[in-house]
């Protein structure tokens, strides 16, 4: 990472660069220059660099820094503004940032901004991670590619669930974030429920049974096999819907 004057042979550090991009934004009033500064910003780091930076930036804004939280919030706003990083440098910084502990920046680099939260009816239909056609996704949930694998773990269509269940790269932590996703689609969540390897999980069938878009019908199937303290638990949670909460109510009185 470099600086902008093409004479300069100092490379930029994770700090001028946090610095510049903070002071860039703050002098800019007009929402379409800042959107072609962060873009042009995103684009000088490497994969070396990127982890650095922007944890540097996040721990600012964590900590109250006013521009940092400025910047943050106009990456939030754009959807595609992480795009300006080539796909290259985004897997690999990405990777570097999971294996140090960064799962802040991670989640930067794998979607972009943070997206509100979105109806039952939006995620039947709607999948942010839907780029690629059912086919090409079938074949990335194939792939070792780990950046590819984790936007996945999201993908809303039960095929490419299917696939992705069976590839060799899944640990639990990954299938039980597909468990446990809200909003999802009923059909992605009955596939990993019948799956012969996964479902026999502890905690992949608990994360199911607590999800209220699992299908009543394998809700409570799932019920029986919980520990007591899960099923005071789940009694507890609100989100459960009320048939399932019946049912694991009626297999606490009876233990």
């Amino acid at each position: 990472m470099r600086a902008n004057d093409p004479k300069s042979t100092h490379p930029m550090t994770a700090a001028d660069w946090v610095a510049q991009i903070e002071r860039r934004i703050r002098a800019l009033s007009e929402r379409a220059m800042r959107m072609a500064v962060l873009a042009e910003m995103l684009g000088q780091l490497d994969a070396g660099h990127a982890v650095s930076a922007l944890g540097l930036l996040v721990d600012r804004a964590k900590n109250g820094a006013t521009d940092a939280r400025r910047v943050l919030g106009e990456l939030a706003l754009e959807r595609d503004i992480f795009k300006a990083m080539p796909y290259a440098v985004r897997s690999v910084a990405y990777t570097r940032a999971r294996k140090v502990g960064r799962d802040d920046v991670a989640s930067l680099l794998l979607v972009g901004p943070i997206s509100g939260p979105i109806s039952v009816a939006e995620a039947s239909t709607d999948n942010d991670y839907a780029s690629d056609s059912v086919g090409q996704r079938c074949s990335h949930a194939r792939s070792r590619d780990r950046f590819r694998i984790d936007r996945l773990l999201h993908d809303k269509d039960y095929r490419v669930i299917r696939v992705l269940l069976n590839n060799p790269i899944l640990v639990e932590r990954d299938v039980v974030k597909i468990a446990a996703m809200r909003p999802t689609r009923p059909d992605v969540l009955a596939e990993l429920a019948n799956h012969r390897k996964w479902a026999s999980r502890y905690s992949v069938r608990k994360a199911l049974a607590a999800n209220p878009h699992t299908p009543s019908s394998v809700a409570r199937r799932l019920l029986a096999t919980l520990l007591r303290q899960d099923l005071v638990q789940l009694v507890g949670a609100g989100s459960v819907r009320s048939e399932v909460r019946e049912v694991a109510t009626d297999l606490l009185s009876k233990s």
